[in-house]
């Protein structure tokens, strides 16, 4: 066991989003007998910023579900890939019958269209400050990291069948929560990027264990060398684990740590 890889949200982080100081010393013992943690999140560098400086972070982080990894030690990206801009413009066209909110991620920037109260809790949970645009011709569109949709669930649901359905379209759509739907570039995803961190690393893939709580955690949790999920994530994913704990944030952590590396720390 070298390296720790977690999802945030409903994972590393408690209930209500927020960061537990004990969670930060405990990650600092594990460091301190020779086990590396990083996060893989969906959230852009301007969100999880913050997260990586309290936990003080040193190795490259996967942000956007895998299509950037950022190193924070050289303040600069390892790895970046874009949707192209043609397919940014058919997926934006194929929801103009869909009560949905569409939120365009360039650079470290967020341009939003459709915005309704059905955004609210991302936009809270993200701690997410965007710019309002009327249609693409305000955007860039060969410059966008990721989509993310938000609105009712039935409405996610249509689109997501939509999108998997078309196979003409370049990406890869997943749920990273109930209420969101994303859309990154194809072949990307936190498993893909936890292979090339490894690599970059010089570590063995089955030396690494993966959180995680929601869809877009899946394949990860199958692709590390110990998956470990919770016991109230959806049943398809907590299929994909070894390990599952009952709590998430600092008494989820703590609970891994007695089951899986106890004697390592505390020797």
């Amino acid at each position: 066991m070298k390296l720790l890889v977690f999802d945030l949200d409903g994972t590393l982080l408690e209930r209500d989003g927020t960061l537990d100081v004990r969670t930060a010393e405990l990650l600092k013992r594990l460091e301190s007998v020779g086990i590396r943690s990083t996060i893989a999140t969906g959230r852009s560098l301007k969100s999880a910023m913050n997260f990586v400086e309290s936990l003080s972070i040193t190795v490259p982080v996967i942000l956007f579900n895998g299509a950037r990894i950022f190193d924070p030690t050289n303040k600069n990206y390892l790895y970046s890939k874009l949707l192209p801009g043609h397919v940014v413009e058919k997926v934006v066209s194929q929801c103009r019958n869909f009560n949905v909110a569409i939120f365009f991620f360039i650079d470290e920037d967020v341009y939003a269209m459709n915005v309704s109260l059905h955004a609210t809790n991302y936009i809270f949970r993200d701690g997410l400050s965007y710019h309002p645009i009327d249609d693409l011709s305000q955007l860039h569109t060969a410059r966008v990291t990721k989509l993310v949709f938000t609105g009712p669930s039935s409405e996610l649901n249509r689109l997501e069948l939509l999108f998997k359905f078309d196979h003409s379209l370049e990406m890869n759509a997943t749920r990273s929560e109930e209420d969101l739907l994303e859309v990154l570039p194809a072949g990307v995803g936190k498993a893909e990027a936890v292979k090339w961190l490894c690599t970059f690393l010089r570590i063995d893939l089955k030396e690494v264990v993966a959180f995680g709580n929601g869809e877009n955690d899946s394949q990860m949790l199958r692709t590390a060398g110990l998956g470990v999920s919770f016991a109230f994530a959806p049943e398809t994913v907590k299929k994909c684990a070894k390990v599952l704990l009952h709590n998430c944030g600092y008494l989820g952590l703590k609970e891994f740590v007695e089951k899986c590396a106890e004697k390592v720390v505390f020797s």
